[in-house]
């Protein structure tokens, strides 16, 4: 097991590499996958942009 890491929404302590999706800083994010995840919409743009924009993502609609 790597380091832990708590989710800031749940609280929970995981696995930071196995839990917690990494930036392309190398940094991990705050919420565990689950937690970053649970409200996305792929067909609603509102519910997601603003992980794009945490990551250091570009938002393509075409793709």
């Amino acid at each position: 097991m790597g380091n832990l890491k708590a989710c800031q929404k749940c609280g929970k302590v995981m696995d930071e590499d196995a839990q917690f999706y990494q930036r392309k800083d190398g940094t991990k994010t705050d919420l565990c996958k689950k937690c970053l995840t649970m409200h996305i919409d792929n067909f609603n743009p509102e519910t997601f942009l603003w992980i794009l924009k945490d990551m250091d993502v570009p938002y393509i609609p075409e793709e």
